[in-house]
């Protein structure tokens, strides 16, 4: 097994930190009052993101990995389920329907990705602090129960400080 190492608070390379999100988000919204039970509602949570459909790959993620939708609570004996009349795939055309469903993923996501940096460049403004200009630095704290610091608490910059020189294209030194 390789170890492979991410940039910090860097969404596209680890998009863990997204689905973390995205799970909090859901279970705060169940929960209200009641967060010691919390944990009784991730078979519900985990089959709904599973059988959500991905605007970036078209697809749902239980899809693209088993190659079939989910059977969902409601539809178990609906005329869509396939029934025992129908014959099993072979492993082999279950192999070649997920690469072709691979290479459909593939294609959209790059699409998506084309459409979602075109929306970002639309506010993107180039932006170079002259030497000698007060600017702020983003810090990126990390919790320590020791010392009693959170750092969802704590300040998001600091400064502001003078730039002296231009330590690369895109920094100065502050």
């Amino acid at each position: 097994m390789e170890i492979q190492h991410t940039a910090p608070y860097t969404p596209q390379q680890n998009p863990t930190d997204r689905a973390n999100r995205t799970i909090k988000t859901m279970v705060a919204q169940y929960i209200e009052d009641k967060q010691t039970t919390w944990d009784e509602l991730l078979p519900e949570l985990n089959l709904a993101i599973n059988s959500s459909i991905s605007e970036s790959t078209g697809f749902s993620p239980a899809f693209i990995v088993q190659g079939r939708e989910p059977r969902l609570p409601g539809a178990l004996y609906d005329e869509v389920t396939p029934g025992p009349s129908q014959a099993p795939r072979s492993p082999e055309a279950k192999a070649e329907l997920l690469r072709d469903i691979f290479k459909v993923v593939q294609e959209n996501t790059q699409r998506a990705s084309l459409e979602q940096r075109k929306h970002y460049d639309l506010r993107r403004r180039a932006w170079r602090p002259t030497i000698g200009s007060l600017v702020f630095v983003k810090q990126h704290h990390l919790s320590r129960a020791a010392d009693n610091f959170a750092a969802k608490l704590a300040p998001k910059y600091e400064g502001p400080y003078k730039t002296w020189r231009r330590t690369t294209r895109h920094t100065c030194g502050a």
